[in-house]
């Protein structure tokens, strides 16, 4: 008479009872370099204010920023800094036009530009320069456009002259903004 199956004649059914294992202790951990200055980065981050934040965060930075028309704004978003000549430079490189505002977020190892319509909220140009450098374009809180370029400069040019082109024909609230000014 062939034997019923049960849990002793079952080898894949587990029927030791494991504990959990005990956590290392922070002190414990591996020092690295590389992953210590990233957990030290996120070590105080407040979940329920970038969830807050996430929609508008550059609306907001470029509203507490505040630049005059023609004018940059510098604020620095971590302990550590661009050297001032990087920061110079891409200022100079960037030539804002009249109207448009904008505000340099300086973020260590990495700058972004936030180039403003003469209202905030009208549109944003979000030029992020690091190794692979891009521009984002943002008509009422949209994004319209984005495009990766090899070199900095390019990204550069190109925000300049989308910024230019916005001025010149503003995206009117109550129409649909067409792609084919960008």
């Amino acid at each position: 008479m062939p034997h019923k199956p049960n849990v002793e004649n079952r080898w894949w059914v587990e029927t030791t009872i494991k504990l959990p294992r005990k956590g290392k202790s922070e002190a414990e951990m591996p020092k690295l370099p590389v992953a210590m200055s990233f957990y030290n980065v996120a070590r105080d981050y407040d979940q329920q204010k970038a969830q807050e934040d996430l929609t508008d965060n550059n609306l907001k930075i470029a509203r507490a920023a505040n630049p005059e028309p023609g004018t940059w704004a510098y604020v620095a978003m971590t302990d550590e800094h661009a050297p001032k000549p990087v920061v110079d430079r891409i200022k100079n490189q960037l030539h804002l036009p009249r109207e448009a505002r904008g505000v340099l977020l300086d973020h260590g190892r990495l700058v972004r530009l936030l180039v403003c319509g003469p209202q905030f909220e009208d549109w944003i140009i979000d030029v992020t320069l690091c190794d692979e450098p891009s521009v984002e374009v943002y008509v009422w809180g949209v994004m319209w456009r984005e495009k990766l370029f090899r070199r900095a400069e390019e990204a550069l040019r190109q925000a300049r002259r989308w910024a230019l082109n916005l001025i010149q024909h503003p995206p009117q609230r109550d129409e649909p903004f067409r792609n084919a000014l960008l």
